[in-house]
């Protein structure tokens, strides 16, 4: 485990929805990306605590849904399968141009 996280590449499967509102079938883009493995509690977008071992950092703008998920594969060579618990939208000070997207799940 890295406090500090590992450079990575992570396959994003993202989910766009239809008419309705209900997920169509996930389509999956390979990112770079920097993965921090730490088990940490934080607040959710409803305000409850939940325990997270992953955040992945993203740099720029990048659509993200709670459909969506990331496969990565660590430093041990295990793939794992990181589901969204929470996501942050990080901006450059003073403007609103995004500076990247951090992902707890």
């Amino acid at each position: 485990m890295s406090l500090f996280g590992y450079p990575a590449a992570v396959v994003h499967f993202h989910s766009q929805k239809d008419d309705w509102g209900r997920p169509l079938p996930p389509v999956e883009v390979i990112k770079s990306a920097k993965v921090v493995e730490e088990q940490k509690v934080i607040k959710n977008n409803k305000g409850e605590e939940v325990q997270v071992a992953y955040e992945v950092h993203i740099e720029g703008v990048n659509p993200i849904g709670f459909d969506d998920y990331f496969m990565y594969t660590n430093a041990l060579g295990q793939e794992i399968r990181i589901g969204i618990s929470h996501y942050e939208i990080r901006k450059h000070l003073g403007t609103d141009k995004v500076k990247k997207v951090i992902i707890y799940g």
